[in-house]
């Protein structure tokens, strides 16, 4: 008994700088966001409570409007990401002749910053760049355009784009999970005669379902927050603000503007769609369960 509470003594000792850390870079922070949401403020001066204005404003700005919708265009993007990213995962986990290269090169674009990312796909869909000049080639002239200030293409751009750069990461935590699944699993099922895909259907994704949901959950989160690099390099949010997201309005209000107490809160707002819709996936997995 004695050894158990010393352990559970050291156990609160060792957890108090993970908790000082959590405190002073997230709690701290998070509160001061939210109480400055109730305020207009211009970071310099002092601020002046307004209560839920801020918010009450929200309801009637356009540009909130078109940069919520977009994240949420860039959300309806992530199964395209997780099935690509797993079907991509389970041919290398199978090793397919190459495949120490390929994963090598799949990997490639997390290790390289989205600023510099942002622009060398800006130069690729530039109205001169290798797109357009490989469509002219082939007598398609009438298809090239700007890809990015194109309204009707800017965001499907990005969104390949974004594909890209985080496709890696996705796949290289589904071979984390396929190294640690049965292969007698899949042996079964060639044994019974099922093909590629039916394995993948029937086996792997049950197998892989914990991985699946964590990889669903973050790359919502990415939807929701990691948008601002690519698009405040490669479209500034334009053309016009069809291309606006919430992290760039964030920025855009808060230091363009000097309206730190709205820019607070439109990130209590984001906070809190991010918040429902996680909540919303966890009800619906645990409804699969029962």
């Amino acid at each position: 008994m004695e050894m158990l509470e010393g352990g559970r003594a050291w156990s609160v000792v060792f957890s108090v700088p993970a908790l000082v850390l959590l405190g002073v870079f997230f709690i701290y922070p998070f509160g001061v966001i939210v109480l400055h949401s109730f305020t207009e403020w211009d970071g310099i001066g002092p601020s002046q409570w307004v209560g839920l204005d801020n918010f009450k404003d929200l309801l009637d700005d356009e540009a909130f409007r078109t940069a919520l919708k977009n994240n949420f265009l860039f959300a309806v993007a992530v199964p395209v990401q997780v099935l690509l990213s797993l079907v991509i995962a389970v041919l290398l986990y199978e090793r397919t002749p190459g495949w120490r290269l390929f994963r090598a090169i799949f990997f490639l674009p997390v290790v390289i910053s989205p600023v510099v990312i942002g622009l060398m796909w800006t130069a690729i869909f530039d109205l001169y760049g290798p797109i357009n000049v490989v469509l002219d080639s082939l007598g398609l002239d009438g298809v090239s355009r700007d890809w990015l200030g194109d309204s009707s293409t800017s965001i499907p751009a990005i969104m390949l784009v974004v594909l890209w750069a985080t496709f890696g990461f996705n796949m290289m935590i589904f071979l984390a999970g396929l190294s640690s699944m049965s292969p007698t699993l899949l042996d079964a099922a060639r044994v019974d005669g099922a093909g590629w895909w039916a394995s993948l259907w029937h086996v792997i994704v049950p197998a892989q379902r914990r991985v699946i949901e964590l990889v669903v959950v973050l790359n919502l989160i990415t939807a929701f927050s990691y948008m601002l690099p690519f698009v405040f390099v490669m479209t500034g949010g334009g053309p016009g603000h069809d291309t606006y997201v919430s992290e760039l309005l964030i920025y855009d209000e808060g230091f363009n503007f000097g309206r730190l107490g709205y820019a607070s809160a439109i990130s209590v707002a984001l906070f809190a769609v991010v918040s429902v819709l996680m909540f919303a996936y966890v009800r619906m997995l645990r409804r699969r369960e029962v």
